[in-house]
């Protein structure tokens, strides 16, 4: 890898998800490289190995052994720069965690599934300029 690779990872322990996203990102948002996992264990080792050219993880928030609140927290211990999407099908802004992590900037954004190819993009886009 070379030092100036801008790196986006999506990770949804659904596979059809990953690799939809996977495909819309690196088609439609020039200059990043996508990564997408299944497990977000593996993601969160490849953050580890890569996160000085990590811009953005955009993570489901229901996933068997790491949560999506769990990794975007670990991300964000990690390397603070990097941007964060929250994404679900279920309404976890109740959820006390949720609004903690939200008012700390361990989330930066979120997206509710079903998502919206347009909403995706701008979204990933919104974040990557903050950068």
């Amino acid at each position: 890898m070379f030092n100036n690779e801008i790196i986006v990872s999506v990770v949804d322990d659904d596979l059809g998800t990953a690799i939809f996203f996977h495909e819309a990102l690196r088609q439609n948002i020039d200059g990043i490289s996508v990564f997408s996992f299944t497990d977000p264990v593996k993601a969160f080792e490849h953050f580890t190995e890569n996160n000085e050219n990590y811009a953005l993880v955009i993570s489901d928030l229901r996933m068997p052994s790491l949560n999506g609140l769990e990794l975007l927290k670990k991300v964000k211990t990690l390397n603070p720069k990097v941007r964060t999407i929250l994404m679900s099908a279920y309404n976890f802004e109740e959820e006390e965690l949720y609004q903690q992590y939200m008012k700390e900037a361990v989330i930066n954004s979120t997206i509710e599934k079903p998502v919206t190819m347009n909403r995706l993009y701008q979204r990933v886009r919104d974040q990557l300029d903050v950068n």
